[in-house]
């Protein structure tokens, strides 16, 4: 059977607002807005799609246009879209986010109760496809309960984690022994530890607390200044390719990154491609006008690597 990735948790459709002007309380903003499917766990997913390797996304979706939209683009994306629930009467997950006139993030809101859906009773249902996965992609967001049944029962196979914020962070502490990987910015890893981090010196310290309590590799985000990969086996490696030439979106960089992680484990490459190709797939998420870059590929992945490393 071929190798394949389970992503468990959001899909939504996410709506973004880009001013043209600068932002400025109660005021009508000239803006260009679009709309997308999203959601971390679906993002990354169709992330690792277009860098072939085969997935499947557990989710919840409500029976309305939005829920709609998210299967057939997701199935479009080359997700295996046959195991999400859709609910009745429920609303599909929505993003909203405001973009000042430099592409970063302004405000943001979520409606993501749909999630509520995604309970134990239907993992369940699902074991056999998580057992036989080849990694499991766990979003923090998911209820405790389920998080628990996924960690105790499928833990044989290797679970990756994105933290997401500082709350999801700290939700997941107690859980790091069962986490096989996990990709933290600074302020999250700061969580994950229970320590400030201001330096080299705390960074390392940190990156070493949250091993010893059980997880295998982390890849820490440092944004521009690249990321930092250590694991158990002593390994601590800090590398930035040179900077972007040009940043159109810088929303979906996390999720590439984390993809490009996940694809380069199942395909057994070494630490030093895997570190290029996630640093890579950042910047091709940055260079597109939507969270996912609809170009992503392996060829695009090392064109970039022999432009910017």
């Amino acid at each position: 059977m071929d190798k394949y990735v389970v992503g468990i948790g959001a899909a939504n459709v996410d709506i973004y607002g880009r001013s043209d002007v600068k932002i400025k309380l109660h005021y009508d903003h000239p803006s260009v807005i679009h709309t997308s499917v999203g959601g971390v766990t679906r993002n990354i997913l169709e992330n690792i799609a277009r860098l072939s390797v085969k997935t499947c996304l557990l989710s919840a979706v409500g029976d309305d246009i939005y829920g709609n939209k998210v299967i057939k683009d997701s199935a479009e994306a080359g997700i295996d879209v046959t195991n999400v629930l859709i609910a009745k009467g429920a609303r599909t997950g929505i993003f909203m986010q405001v973009q000042d006139s430099n592409n970063d993030m302004h405000i943001a809101l979520c409606d993501m109760s749909i999630s509520d859906h995604i309970d134990v009773a239907y993992v369940k249902r699902k074991a056999q496809l998580l057992r036989k996965a080849s990694a499991i992609i766990l979003d923090p967001s998911l209820r405790k309960d389920v998080i628990e049944y996924v960690l105790e029962n499928h833990g044989n196979v290797p679970v990756f984690v994105d933290p997401i914020s500082d709350n999801y962070a700290r939700k997941i502490r107690p859980y790091l022994s069962r986490i096989y990987c996990i990709k933290p910015n600074i302020s999250e890893l700061s969580e994950l530890a229970n320590m400030e981090v201001h330096n080299e010196e705390d960074l390392r310290n940190a990156v070493q607390k949250v091993l010893k309590k059980g997880v295998r590799k982390i890849f820490v985000s440092l944004g521009s200044k690249g990321c930092l990969y250590a694991d158990v086996e002593g390994s601590y490696i800090k590398r930035r390719f040179t900077s972007v030439r040009k940043m159109v979106n810088a929303s979906g960089a996390g999720d590439a990154f984390f993809a490009a992680i996940v694809t380069s484990h199942i395909n057994d490459l070494n630490i030093d491609d895997i570190i290029d190709r996630a640093l890579a797939a950042g910047i091709a998420a940055v260079q597109a006008d939507e969270a996912i870059n609809k170009k992503m590929s392996v060829k695009l992945l090392n064109k970039i690597i022999r432009e910017y490393k």
